[in-house]
């Protein structure tokens, strides 16, 4: 099973296209959010951006954020708290 920090913080970068270069940030907000934000890209531009976590040491190429646009589209979402609780007490 995969798991992705969906709700940490994240800044999309464009990377830079000379060696040495400092990428330019683009957007930020959830890694979700970040995301939506490079779904809505031309197919060009997304091959051209990364995702990087602020607190966790992640990082996600163009590769990587196919993979993740593909699993938040054919992934069920988990249960709630409410239905993890009412699990819980009826387990009790």
């Amino acid at each position: 099973m995969t798991t992705y920090p969906l709700s940490e913080p994240a800044r999309i970068f464009a990377d830079a296209s000379s060696a040495g270069a400092t990428p330019t940030e683009i957007g930020r907000g959830t890694l979700e959010s970040c995301v939506d934000i490079v779904a809505g890209l031309s197919e060009a531009r997304q091959r051209s951006v990364a995702i990087h976590m602020d607190d966790l040491d992640l990082r996600f190429d163009a590769r990587e954020i196919g993979e993740l646009l593909h699993y938040l589209r054919t992934e069920k979402p988990g249960l709630s708290n409410a239905e993890i609780t009412e699990i819980k007490v009826a387990d009790q």
